[in-house]
């Protein structure tokens, strides 16, 4: 259970970015848990991955969004925080995150490079990366 109140969203992300994270509660998708961290991808302008972790120094929150990526606590991660806090008020499941680090070790060596191979034309970002390290490029 993650420790932290719409008072600490509140505050994290100040009244402006608060008010337009109430806003988007409902575009908050694929909630899940990982240990002392909630993911979540909220959908505003595009899709964007929101991480919020809990620790000693309170809560942190991560995400892809422009203003997010600026250091920001932004209206995603809000959104995010508040769609956690009501499913914990009301009792509602939330998933564990899959560990897919499970799933990868039990696929073949010919079953991974056809996973690298798909995801690698389905985006670029991939391809690039997986062709920096065959080539011995830093990535």
């Amino acid at each position: 259970m993650f420790d932290f109140s719409r008072d600490d969203l509140r505050t994290l992300a100040g009244a402006k970015s608060y008010d337009r994270g109430v806003a988007y509660i409902d575009a908050v998708e694929d909630l899940q848990l990982d240990g002392s961290r909630i993911f979540a991808t909220v959908c505003g302008s595009e899709p964007y991955e929101v991480e919020l972790a809990v620790g000693r120094r309170g809560l942190n929150g991560v995400c892809d969004c422009p203003w997010g990526q600026e250091g920001n606590f932004c209206k995603h991660c809000v959104a995010t925080g508040l769609v956690y806090l009501f499913r914990r008020e009301h009792d509602d499941e939330i998933p564990e995150r899959l560990d897919l680090r499970l799933y990868l070790n039990a696929l073949s060596p010919r079953e991974l490079v056809a996973l690298l191979l798909e995801l690698a034309e389905g985006d670029r970002n991939v391809r690039r990366r997986l062709e920096a390290l065959a080539t011995g490029e830093a990535v």
